[in-house]
């Protein structure tokens, strides 16, 4: 009984949060695996995504904060401006967000060049695998969720490193990470499967849009842990 509740506190929300967006889930891989397909079957399309491409390679690093931003932390506050969410976030802290979501841009990018070099650039079985490997079952929690998990604890205790530790102490930062990477899971390793699939220059760029209907989905799960704790 104890393993069981122990369980459920550690892989619980997780769980939940995927049954309730299996849905939204599919259909953002769905596009995926379009938006793959149509790169190496629709000249047109592969033209247009190789302009995009050539943004990200002109704009370097910058492109990738300032990219990543839009698509985490700026599309949706817009989507809730449209759709007239209350829960719009303070300009401090939409800025603090902006920030955040631009340096994990920067990581992500540095790190898919990272695997390029390591794994190579073709698009076969092996290599995607390797990838989507080492991201997810590596640098998945000692990297991506870490730095945006201790990110939102750093804004919760009102950006107080010595508040952060004390209430890491009350719940330990294994215990939380583990409803975020069980989403993340869901969500990232079926997603990462079309992104490795495409060229180098391309994966990013595919990164981008992925991420912004990601971070709709962090956005509910972090609410809903939130609502938990309390």
């Amino acid at each position: 009984m104890h393993k069981g509740s122990r369980f459920q506190r550690s892989f619980g929300p997780g769980l939940q949060a995927v049954r309730d967006h299996i849905k939204p889930f599919l259909a953002i891989q769905i596009c995926v695996v379009l938006a793959v397909v149509a790169y190496y079957q629709i000249p047109s399309f592969a033209e247009f995504a190789g302009t995009l491409a050539s943004w990200k390679v002109a704009g370097g690093l910058m492109f990738s904060f300032l990219s990543t931003m839009v698509a985490g932390a700026v599309f949706p506050e817009v989507f809730k401006a449209l759709t007239r969410d209350p829960r719009r976030l303070p300009f401090p802290e939409f800025a603090y967000m902006c920030l955040v979501f631009g340096g994990n841009g920067i990581l992500v990018d540095v790190f898919y060049q990272l695997q390029s070099y390591l794994f190579g650039d073709e698009a076969n079985f092996r290599t995607v695998a390797i990838k989507v490997f080492v991201d997810q079952a590596i640098a998945s929690w000692l990297l991506f969720q870490s730095y945006f998990l201790l990110m939102m604890l750093f804004r919760r205790s009102g950006f107080n490193i010595a508040r952060m530790r004390d209430g890491l102490r009350m719940n330990p930062f294994f215990h939380q990470i583990w409803p975020i990477m069980v989403v993340g899971w869901a969500f990232w390793i079926p997603a990462l499967c079309g992104i490795y699939a495409l060229p180098a220059n391309l994966q990013f760029v595919l990164f981008l849009f992925v991420q912004a209907a990601w971070s709709l989905i962090v956005v509910h799960v972090a609410k809903s842990g939130e609502k938990g704790h309390a």
